[in-house]
Parts: C-alpha cells; sequence; structure tokens
C-alpha cells in the first residue's frame, strides 16, 4: 500500500506534530522531492519552533534548485535577519524572482507582483499590472487577490468600474469557508452592496440579508493560518 506522505506530514503540521512530520518529509526531501523541501523550508514561518533560519534556507535553496515556483516565491520575500517574510518585494532581485514564479503558476507570486506594483516602491505604480497579477492569482483562488480585484473593480482603479465583476469576484471569495478573514469581509463587501451603497439599482434587501447572515457565519470561523498552496 502507497502512503501518501506529504499529505499525512501536512495533516501533522496542522496538528503541530512538527517533529512526526518532518520524520516523513526529511527523507522525501533528501531523495530530491522539491515539495518535501519547500514544506520543511517553509516551518520556520510555518509554526515549527525548532526550524532555525539556517535550516528553512538550506530547503527552500534546495527546493528552488529543483524550480519548485512556490519555494522561489517565497524565498523571494524572506529576509532571513530580520525574522520575517512579506507579501511585497524589496529588490529588483525579489521582482526577477517573482516574475519567474508567477510565470510559472505561483499564486503567492502573482499576488505578491501586484503588491509591488500597488505599493510603488521597488517598481513604477501601475494600476493596470496590478489588476494583471491579482487577476491571475484570483483565478487560483487567492482570497486576498480577488478581494482586491473586486474592490478595483468596484471603485474604477486601473479602468472602468464594473460591479458586476466586482460582484463575482467578491462571490469567489465569501464563498470558500476556508478563506476567513477575506471571506467575511468580502460577505460583507456584498452586503454593502445589494444594500444598494454603491449603485441603488442593485438594491435587494434579500441578498444584502443573504450575504450579511454569512459574514456573520463566516465570523465564527477559525482563521487558516498556512498559504493557500499548503492545503492543494
Amino acid at each position: 500500500m502507497k502512503f501518501n506522505r506529504i499529505g499525512i506530514a501536512k495533516r501533522l503540521i496542522l496538528a503541530e506534530k512538527y517533529k512526526q512530520a518532518k520524520k516523513l518529509l526529511i527523507p522525501l526531501a533528501k531523495q530530491g522531492n522539491a515539495e518535501a523541501q519547500l514544506i520543511l523550508g517553509y516551518l520556520y514561518y510555518g509554526g515549527d519552533p525548532e526550524m532555525s533560519a539556517k535550516e528553512s534556507e538550506y530547503w527552500l535553496k534546495k527546493s528552488a534548485n529543483n524550480k519548485h515556483p512556490e519555494a522561489v516565491a517565497l524565498l523571494a520575500n524572506t529576509n532571513y535577519k530580520k525574522g520575517c517574510w512579506s507579501s511585497v518585494p524589496s529588490t529588483q532581485k525579489a521582482i526577477k524572482q517573482l516574475e519567474w514564479a508567477a510565470r510559472k503558476g505561483s499564486a503567492e507570486a502573482q499576488r505578491s507582483l501586484a503588491c509591488a506594483y500597488a505599493h510603488g516602491e521597488v517598481v513604477p505604480l501601475d494600476n493596470n499590472k496590478v489588476m494583471y497579477w491579482d487577476e491571475l492569482a484570483a483565478k487560483q483562488g487567492l482570497a486576498e487577490s480577488q478581494n482586491d480585484l473586486a474592490l478595483m473593480l468596484l471603485s474604477g482603479e486601473g479602468g472602468k468600474a464594473d460591479i458586476e465583476q466586482a460582484i463575482y469576484w467578491y462571490e469567489q471569495s465569501a464563498s470558500k469557508d476556508h478563506n476567513v478573514p477575506h471571506a467575511q469581509w468580502a460577505a460583507e463587501m456584498l452586503a454593502s452592496i445589494y444594500m444598494g451603497e454603491f449603485d441603488t439599482q442593485y438594491l435587494n434587501e434579500e441578498k444584502a440579508s443573504y450575504w450579511q447572515a454569512r459574514a456573520s457565519y463566516l465570523s465564527t470561523l477559525s482563521f487558516r493560518s498556512h498559504p493557500d498552496w499548503f492545503y492543494k
């Protein structure tokens, strides 16, 4: 019988049983499994108090050398000297790494590039590029990008306002229980739209009530603490 060791390791990590998870992951990582290497490297930020910055960097670089897009994206946004990572890249080198990872399908990298163009510190402010990268991430189910894209469409940032499309992306975010707190915020925005706060033609008391109730329900759920890729 073949066991999904990575799947089991992820469940152990969710249960905060890091030592047991690493016993499954390290042999795979040593055999060159890029996914196992990524997860081991991520544990430095994912809750394991025994994972050092040095060990984390070692495994992430192994995974990145094996061309895992999420490892490249995480390394691009990591500052081991400060012991933190950010969704906003701080160097041109990071931008180039993120562009590679984003084109290989990393939703986190796509999101980071959208943040970079929204902040305008390392690259020029560019709402069109914000929308481009956020839409790619949103299509992969990344709630943060779904919400930000919806807000830009609602306000007309980066082009003409499109409330129908804003509703679509807010619904995508608000419909998933695991997207808390992003889903809750999306549900609250939908309630506001159907209360006629943005355009009275969308006034609909029944839908406003539904999304208010949905937001209230979502507020009772626990926060999902790991990145989206971890749950796939």
